[in-house]
């Protein structure tokens, strides 16, 4: 298991790394300020480019000078000393008194095929495809409505069945994120108490795979889309537990396996506004047998200034899909109306938390 810091720990360094940022911008000219949250897009699609060109594989064996690493990446020379450069100040890469570069912490995050690879992520968020509705954030401001589709020429889920280039991105992003998650959740919640775990919308099953490497005596069940189903067997199969899992195709809307105790959504609800959630829900309490629980792995909106992943995020749902983050309260009222109670949330150290609930039993 992965050794993680005491959350006491992590909450007393989030508030002082909080305080810091506070106290660094009230030193600066309220311009300045202004104008470096305005100029953030810059190091995005400077991390962006690096990760496109491969450069910190390059950078793997050993610091290089730019000519060095432009003969390695197939890149002009001189534009990219200047990346380099830019991307040391923002701590990617490291230039020493010999004018070589290498890494740093933050670069190893660049590297392909380690454990800790952030690549597929940041792939995902500098890709045009993605940045391009951000550029329309005011539109989707004045409309309530997601400018992905303007911008995409389609909805976001339809764009995904038809670019099959960028949905293998997003899909190798959400499943980084949802091993990234992973430690964090796998100390606050027992999955042993249970012997069948239905993943719902479970993309490849990196998940599901989690789960059931920390609950042995459990079987699988993943439910996903007909059109992302085909990765799953192989992902499960590497991970040692295909022989416990059952796959199933269809829509979260219309269908459920019936036969769990746990029925686990990452990252699902989100993804919708209050109606189609409370659908989706309320389509999953159908199939569930008595007794069972739910589990929403969610971002929770905390109040008041509190700096924290979920208020961005949530700016995010609302360009590409129409879906909001949630507060605690709003999770309760959207869970009631789809025939559940909630019982508990329970916090990790990460940006999720887990929202867990019981169906209220009667018909909706």
């Amino acid at each position: 298991m992965t050794r993680l810091p005491p959350a006491r720990v992590v909450r007393a360094a989030t508030t002082l790394r909080t305080a810091l940022q506070s106290l660094t911008r009230r030193m600066a000219p309220p311009e300045v300020c202004l104008l470096e949250l305005a100029s953030g897009f810059m190091t995005t699609h400077a991390v962006y480019a690096a990760a496109r060109l491969g450069i910190a594989d390059a950078l793997a064996n050993g610091p290089l000078t730019a000519d060095d690493v432009a003969a390695e990446v197939g890149s002009d020379p001189d534009a990219t000393h200047r990346l380099l450069r830019a991307c040391a100040t923002f701590g990617i890469f490291r230039e020493d008194p010999e004018g070589r570069f290498g890494l740093t912490p933050a670069a190893e995050g660049l590297r392909s095929g380690t454990n800790a690879s952030m690549l597929p992520v940041i792939l995902m968020l500098g890709d045009p495809a993605y940045q391009g509705p951000w550029g329309q954030l005011a539109h989707s401001v004045e409309t309530g409505r997601p400018s992905a589709e303007e911008v995409l020429g389609m909805p976001m889920w339809e764009y995904l069945d038809e670019h099959p280039e960028f949905a293998a991105t997003f899909n190798d992003a959400m499943t980084r994120l949802s091993t990234l998650d992973w430690p964090t959740v796998e100390v606050a919640y027992d999955f042993t108490r249970y012997s069948t775990i239905v993943d719902i919308g479970g993309g490849h099953g990196q998940l599901l795979a989690l789960i059931l490497g920390a609950a042995p005596s459990a079987k699988g069940v993943l439910q996903e889309r007909e059109a992302l189903v085909g990765d799953a067997e192989e992902h499960l199969r590497a991970a040692g537990v295909l022989r416990r899992c059952r796959i199933e195709a269809g829509s979260f809307f219309e269908t459920a396996p019936s036969d769990g105790d746990l029925y686990v959504l990452r990252r699902v609800v989100h993804d919708f506004d209050d109606g189609q959630a409370t659908a989706i829900l309320a389509n999953v309490r159908r199939h569930m047998p008595r007794g069972a629980t739910l589990l929403l792995m969610e971002s929770v909106v905390p109040p008041g200034n509190t700096p924290h992943f979920a208020k961005t995020l949530d700016l995010d749902m609302l360009l590409f899909v129409g879906g909001r983050e949630r507060t605690e309260r709003e999770f309760a009222t959207l869970l009631e109306r789809a025939g559940f109670r909630m019982t508990r949330v329970v916090p990790t150290i990460s940006t999720i938390s887990l929202v867990e609930a019981v169906s209220t039993g009667g018909q909706l």
